[in-house]
C-alpha cells in the first residue's frame, strides 16, 4: 500500500507551495504475526499423523517385512524348480540317443555288443 506525504515549500516569491508526493520511507519488513492459538484443525492433523505413523510402524511394516522374507523364499524354490527341470529335460533328449542308452546298458546291466568279449577283474 503507496502512503502519501505532504511536502510544504516555499517558492521564489516567497509563497507556500504544498506538494504530496509517495512517502519513499516505506518498511519492507514483514508485518509482525500475532502468536495462534492450537486450533482444532492443528490438533486433528497431529491426531491424524500420530494415528498413520503408529499404523505403518506396527502394522504395515512387519506384514511388509514377512512378505519380504516370503518372496525371497519362494524365489530360491523357483529357480531350484527351473534347475531341476533343466536337468530332466536333458535327461529325456539324451535318452531318446541310441548311443546313451546302449552306455547305460553297458554300464548298470553289463551288457555287451556282438562280438565284443566282457572282461571282469578278479577280487
Amino acid at each position: 500500500m503507496i502512503t502519501l506525504k505532504k511536502r510544504m515549500v516555499k517558492n521564489s516569491s516567497g509563497s507556500n507551495v504544498v506538494y504530496v508526493v509517495p512517502d519513499t520511507k516505506q518498511s519492507t519488513a514483514a508485518p509482525v504475526r500475532k502468536k495462534r492459538k492450537p486450533t482444532v484443525r492443528m490438533l486433528f492433523l497431529i491426531v491424524f499423523s500420530l494415528w498413520a505413523a503408529y499404523t505403518f510402524l506396527f502394522s504395515m511394516l512387519p506384514n511388509k517385512l514377512r512378505l519380504d522374507r516370503e518372496h525371497a523364499e519362494l524365489q530360491q524354490q523357483l529357480e531350484q524348480a527351473r534347475q531341476t527341470e533343466q536337468k530332466l529335460t536333458q535327461d529325456v533328449n539324451n535318452l531318446q540317443s541310441d548311443f546313451y542308452i546302449a552306455r547305460l546298458a553297458r554300464k548298470y546291466y553289463n551288457m555287451i555288443k556282438e562280438g565284443e568279449v566282457l572282461y571282469r577283474p578278479q577280487q
